[in-house]
């Protein structure tokens, strides 16, 4: 067939940076001198009847237009006078999940008035309490936000840090403590995410001995993450260490801007309020309470972990507006569901000085090369017209080149990113591969060695020299070995089995091809390539009949194959295929 097929390289992986009612009390906190916020839809988008609205909705969600959705939902609520018991529901789930959380608490309030309880109409009515400062109010709140037990580790670190705002900063630290061992009960460890909550508990009631010990006690763990990485380093250069800092800055994944982050603890903001705490410990604690919901994904809590995930991120942003590390989040979650509009305005609200600026450039990029990937190499090039030495923006800008089959461009940006010192196993392999697409066998071969002398175990690049040998109908044994290797690694990969399959194909084990090829196709089973290589396979094993089928399916495959006329292997499968049916 020439030369790989793409699927074959190794999928695009960024280093960027995926519930309960007070009804009483939430009446309480709402003064009657107060009047009640006018919840209305923010677009004309309203039909005649409650259920031309109610379909509507529902149509808008599934076509993951939330905001549109929120705005029939409303429409249908206004016309069914606010009762609706599923209205209502959906009316609070759908402006919660859009970061409304104000419409969000007088839905939940309207809900209570007519005695409908549904999870998680707390949380917003504790953010207004959190922003008034009714500490007493958040305390009875966070009681009901933790009778479910995978909201607790946020119920758990607003409760901490409102015992500290009431002068209680002791029992603040207890609790902070309990909960941390409560919800990993099988963890001899207290998760990072509280202990960094203890750290800031202790520092700001002047705890020292406290203080130290829990910083210690991060510095001294192999694996956190990033947001815990950059909190811990803010807060060592917010104390003078700046070197205990910087090596930290050491751990953070490439898409940040290690310069930028250096420039940033140089001169740190003072620490925050007591509201900006809180916001940046729910971001933290979501994370723990979306992988408790998904890890019960069999009750159908793994949709809702997305769902509240979106909610809790702009819960942080009301309390917090200029939380980069949430709006990043809710950017990368947002684009994750499909939801670009809504990603988009979330990326443009990081401003070019923040530290999260780079993850934003790198997920803006990811987001437009899906529907124009020439759009995406112009933005990084401009982006690297001011910031010519950034070695990783380059090695970025080689894998858009890649995926543009602009192999040429693409080796010139893997040297030139290594030229400035950036190396890894996934640039050694990247460059191989351009360098294979310009027929450089030679040093081809030498880039994928050193991607596997760098890591033995990379399923892709032991997949991709293996498939590359058998094609060429060369080092079949060794390649054999590599593909073995793959498989091993990623056992459901349809396509490293039919790497397999297809070296066997090349030396003639015929039943060891289909049978592999067979296992590809189940795997993968509207990959048009692997459908011909088992039609190949049947051939060769003189079952001529199912060959002409799987080709001829193969082809369907292909013409079906969106964007096929700019895409050269496309067109050529479809060539070999018709020339095979004509047999």
């Amino acid at each position: 067939m020439g030369k790989i097929s793409k699927y074959m390289a190794m999928p695009k992986v960024k280093n960027t940076m995926y519930l309960v009612g007070a009804m009483g009390l939430m009446a309480s906190l709402h003064s009657p001198a107060e009047a009640e916020p006018t919840i209305t839809t923010s677009q004309a988008v309203s039909h005649t009847t409650i259920a031309a609205n109610f379909l509507a909705a529902r149509q808008a969600l599934y076509l993951n237009d939330l905001g549109t959705s929120a705005d029939f939902y409303l429409a249908a609520l206004q016309l069914d006078n606010g009762m609706n018991g599923n209205l209502l529901r959906q009316s609070f789930l759908t402006q919660y999940q859009l970061g409304n959380i104000d419409a969000a608490a007088a839905l939940a309030r309207r809900m209570q008035t007519v005695n409908i309880t549904a999870g998680f109409t707390s949380e917003p009515t504790t953010a207004q309490a959190i922003k008034q400062q009714d500490w007493d109010a958040v305390l009875v709140l966070t009681d009901h936000i933790a009778e479910n037990m995978t909201a607790q580790p946020i119920a758990a670190i607003i409760r901490a840090w409102t015992l500290v705002a009431k002068g209680q900063a002791g029992r603040g630290l207890a609790e902070i403590q309990k909960a941390g061992r409560m919800i990993h009960k099988n963890d001899a460890l207290i998760p990072a995410v509280f202990l960094m909550q203890a750290a800031k508990i202790a520092q700001y009631s002047g705890n020292i001995r406290d203080r130290d010990g829990f910083l210690r006690d991060l510095l001294a763990r192999d694996s956190l993450s990033t947001q815990i990485t950059l909190q811990l380093a803010t807060m060592l250069a917010q104390l003078g260490d700046q070197e205990a800092a910087l090596r930290l800055v050491t751990r953070l994944p490439n898409g940040f801007n290690i310069k930028q982050v250096t420039a940033f603890l140089a001169n740190p903001p003072p620490p925050p309020s007591i509201a900006n705490q809180i916001a940046t410990g729910i971001v933290d604690a979501s994370v723990i309470s979306t992988g408790m919901m998904a890890r019960d994904g069999q009750n159908g809590q793994s949709s809702q972990a997305k769902v509240m995930l979106t909610a809790r991120l702009g819960l942080a942003l009301y309390l917090d507006p200029d939380l980069d590390v949430a709006r990043f989040l809710l950017a990368q979650t947002l684009s994750t569901s499909q939801q670009i509009k809504p990603a988009q305005v979330m990326i443009d609200g990081i401003a070019d000085d923040s530290i999260w600026s780079q993850p934003r450039l790198l997920l803006r990029l990811d987001i437009e090369r899906r529907n124009d990937i020439n759009a995406a190499i112009e933005r990084l090039k401009a982006a690297l017209a001011k910031s010519r030495d950034n070695a990783f923006l380059l090695k970025e800008m080689g894998d858009l080149y890649r995926m543009a089959d602009q192999f040429a461009e693409a080796r010139n940006a893997y040297l030139a990113s290594q030229k400035l010192g950036f190396t890894s196993s996934d640039m050694h392999r990247s460059l191989g591969i351009a360098y294979e697409r310009l027929d450089q066998d030679g040093l081809a071969e030498t880039s994928f060695m050193a991607a596997l002398a760098e890591n033995p175990n990379d399923p892709f690049t032991l997949n991709y020299i293996g498939y590359w040998w058998a094609d060429e109908g060369r080092n079949l044994e060794q390649a054999i070995k590599l593909i073995e290797r793959a498989v091993r690694l990623r056992p459901k990969s349809g396509y490293f089995v039919d790497s397999l399959g297809w070296v066997h194909f090349k030396i003639g084990n015929n039943d060891l091809a289909v049978a592999f090829l067979e296992q590809a196709t189940i795997l993968e089973p509207a990959d048009a390539i692997i459908t011909d290589h088992l039609g190949d396979a049947y051939w060769q094993a003189g079952r001529q009949n199912e060959a002409r089928f799987k080709w001829r399916y193969a082809l369907q495959l292909a013409n079906d194959n969106a964007g096929n006329d700019a895409d050269t292997g496309n067109i050529e499968l479809k060539t070999a295929l018709i020339k095979k049916l004509a047999q």
